[in-house]
């Protein structure tokens, strides 16, 4: 067991800390949201070893893994942060069409209007980082359609 607080950590606690302080309690059972948050920390490391050992496309299957565990409502902006983090992460490697893949494929587990929004300006993002501007334009316009309409 790692010692250290690493910065994906810090801010799932952040958010955790959020959530709890808000008085935005979990439906299911502790027991149920700590096994499933201990689930897809796992998950997620299985990930970043697979986008570190270059293995793409399993990273992106694995991901899905993640998003399609029984979360609860109230988890929807933790799930959010990791989408964005493993979309960075693909990103970086300079893999935009995994990152847009695994958006593409786990976006229907995001219901309210904030994270829709959220993730219409990371495809505006990745379109934009690889060049190609009009599509990035139409995701900012949608996002910013969606915002008014919110």
């Amino acid at each position: 067991m790692r010692s250290s607080i690493t910065p994906r950590r810090c801010a799932v606690l952040l958010v955790a800390l959020f959530l709890l302080s808000a008085g935005m309690l979990p439906v299911v059972s502790r027991d149920d949201l700590g096994r499933t948050r201990s689930l897809a920390e796992t998950q997620h490391e299985i990930v970043m070893l697979l986008i570190k050992q270059k293995e793409y496309r399993k990273a992106v299957s694995e991901a899905d893994k993640i998003f399609s565990m029984d979360w609860p409502e109230d988890q929807e902006p933790l799930l959010l942060s990791e989408l964005r983090l493993l979309s960075d992460q693909f990103l970086r490697q300079g893999q935009a069409s995994f990152s847009l893949q695994l958006i593409e494929r786990n976006a229907k587990y995001f219901r309210t209007p904030e994270s829709r929004i959220a993730i219409l300006k990371e495809k505006g993002y990745i379109h934009k980082c690889i060049g190609q501007d009009d599509k990035a334009m139409e995701y900012f316009r949608e996002a910013m359609r969606l915002e008014k309409t919110d």
